[in-house]
């Protein structure tokens, strides 16, 4: 289906028939993402009261993005006054192939980029005045362990990395934490024991 021909069922609806019902429903089957299409396709069976007309509704009720769209749709509400903006409620988000969107003169980026960016940007001196200690205090917060957070595999990438005290450290606070695996994690301790005296 061309594009002209999608919009004067658009904006003629009567117009549908039997004999436009398979071309419809062609679109419906080749871009079943694309409400408009679904759209037409109802009207269609509704038009020439078809059986389907009800199994389908429900379909395009969940496809559509307005439902007062949907209704005044196919009541005939939509008035010829205004086909343009009929086509555009129709169409609310949907784009046909080769189709270009015009953009606002006034769009939220726009106002955005005309704006001025000098209030965005941090005052100079509060930067020197409390930035360094704010930053600092953020430094050693991320870097400071959690005492209580301690797990084999921290363990073990301790051992591994050779910072042997920590690893030590942390495989007693596990043996009291995990008594059923004390006698492991004391393999272990004399293992780590073992190689922190011969370095």
């Amino acid at each position: 289906m061309e594009q002209e021909q999608f919009l004067s069922y658009i904006n003629k609806a009567k117009s549908l028939t039997e004999e436009s019902l398979e071309e419809v429903q062609k679109l419906t089957i080749d871009y079943p993402w694309f409400a408009g299409g679904w759209l037409l396709y109802l009207k269609n069976l509704k038009n020439i009261n078809h059986q389907d007309y009800d199994t389908v509704l429900k379909k395009v009720a969940a496809r559509v993005p307005d439902r007062k769209v949907l209704f005044k749709f196919l009541n005939d509400q939509l008035t010829d006054k205004k086909p343009a903006v009929a086509e555009e409620n129709a169409l609310s988000g949907y784009r046909l192939e080769g189709d270009v969107e015009l953009q606002s003169e006034h769009s939220l980026i726009d106002k955005f980029l005309s704006s001025d960016t000098t209030r965005i940007g941090m005052n100079k001196t509060s930067l020197e005045t409390h930035g360094a200690e704010s930053d600092k205090l953020y430094i050693d917060e991320s870097v400071k362990e959690d005492e209580e957070l301690v797990t084999e595999t921290l363990a073990s990438i301790y051992f591994q990395q050779k910072n042997f005290d920590k690893a030590l450290e942390a495989y007693k606070k596990l043996s009291l934490k995990y008594p059923e695996k004390s006698v492991y994690f004391a393999g272990r301790i004399e293992e780590i024991e073992l190689l922190k005296n011969n370095n």
